[in-house]
């Protein structure tokens, strides 16, 4: 299996919780099409990151964790 890093700050993500996004661009995408792009992020960058956006994410409570 593959090491997992932070694509923000390159910290080994060991047996803490992270962020994982996969994105396959279509047409369009400015010069990105048929690309796969994944990325792995931290929990902490995570923070700093949804700081800076513009509307905050969703968040609802889950009542039983995997």
């Amino acid at each position: 299996m593959k090491n997992k890093i932070c694509n923000c700050c390159g910290q080994k993500i060991g047996q803490e919780d992270y962020i994982h996004i996969e994105k396959v661009w279509g047409y369009f995408s400015n010069g990105k099409d048929g690309q796969r792009h994944c990325i792995n992020i931290c929990e902490s960058c995570y923070d700093r990151w949804i700081k800076d956006f513009k509307y905050a994410p969703d968040i609802e409570e889950e009542r039983e964790l995997i």
